[in-house]
């Protein structure tokens, strides 16, 4: 592939995992909405879609870490390919940004917070949904 055709797919990657956040988000909104609506339903029911959300959530998160693990190989691959030579566009942006090239790219530390926040995201979603008191009773 040439430097174009990888920073056109890297781009693409990008706006990808741009969009799987923006459908994380919303997904967030859906599922406290579902719970309210589902509150009067019997218990199996509202641990279907306690499970149904849960595999959203995990899904959706899958999904993201994955295409931020694409476009994390596909800027390494150009930072080694600016390093050698095959790449001058990007070896100036990554020297007009203070990288070197060469460099591996990598995700940023706070990043393995993710797995923590997504495991709290899906017990908050079954507590929603299965032993949350919606109608004012004390919890």
């Amino acid at each position: 592939m040439t430097e174009i055709e990888l920073m056109s797919v890297a781009v693409e990657s990008r706006q990808a995992y741009g969009l799987y956040n923006i459908g994380y988000g919303v997904l967030s909104l859906v599922i406290i909405i579902i719970a309210y609506l589902v509150r009067h339903q019997p218990m199996w029911f509202r641990s279907i879609s306690a499970a149904i959300a849960v595999f959203f959530i995990f899904n959706t998160f899958t999904l993201l870490t994955a295409s931020q693990g694409a476009f994390l190989g596909f800027a390494s691959t150009l930072s080694t390919m600016a390093a050698e030579g095959n790449a001058p566009m990007m070896k100036a942006f990554m020297e007009s940004n203070g990288l070197t090239a060469g460099q591996a790219m990598t995700p940023p530390t706070w990043q393995v917070l993710g797995p923590i926040a997504m495991l709290a995201h899906a017990a908050l979603s079954v507590y929603l949904f299965v032993a949350a008191k919606w109608d004012g009773e004390t919890a």
